[in-house]
């Protein structure tokens, strides 16, 4: 299976460093951000995708819809690649690593040929180590992609792709 994964569209909080606080499940993204997405999007309709995943949170979930629009390919929302809860006290590392691991063993009962999906940064980090090294250190959160960048696993072979 290959997959795509990419960062919702550039957010106010995304853009300035900030923590979304009482707005993480709310927050929107910002015009300056939709280019990136669109040329993400562009790419993305050239690929075997079978499936499309998004977290259900507003700002993931407006990436999909400009995605949507490119590709003619709908998202189905999953609440466990939702933002991490961590900085927030309502999940543990444990947790967190859990939950994807439970999506990533479901995902792969499907038997798609590509899978698309649109997630928030210790996620992705999580989702990433997960496929590639079958484990995920506390370490492996250092590594998520900025907004406009998709990370493609192909054939086993990890590569960034930045669109912005």
């Amino acid at each position: 299976m290959n997959y795509y994964i990419f960062r919702h569209s550039e957010t106010y909080f995304s853009k300035n460093d900030a923590h979304y606080g009482s707005l993480n499940e709310t927050a929107e993204i910002i015009p300056e951000g939709v280019a990136a997405t669109e040329r993400l999007a562009k790419y993305l309709a050239t690929k075997n995708i079978n499936a499309f995943y998004s977290s259900p949170f507003k700002r993931c979930v407006q990436t999909a819809e400009i995605v949507e629009k490119i590709t003619g390919k709908k998202f189905l929302t999953d609440t466990r690649i939702g933002e991490e809860m961590i900085n927030y006290g309502k999940e543990t590392f444990d947790e967190l690593v859990d939950r994807i691991k439970k999506f990533l063993d479901e995902i792969k009962t499907k038997k798609y040929q590509g899978i698309a999906i649109c997630s928030h940064g210790w996620p992705i980090a999580t989702l990433v180590a997960q496929i590639t090294k079958g484990e995920v250190s506390q370490n492996d959160l250092k590594s998520y992609p900025a907004c406009g960048i998709l990370i493609e696993i192909e054939n086993g072979v990890t590569t960034k792709k930045d669109f912005n």
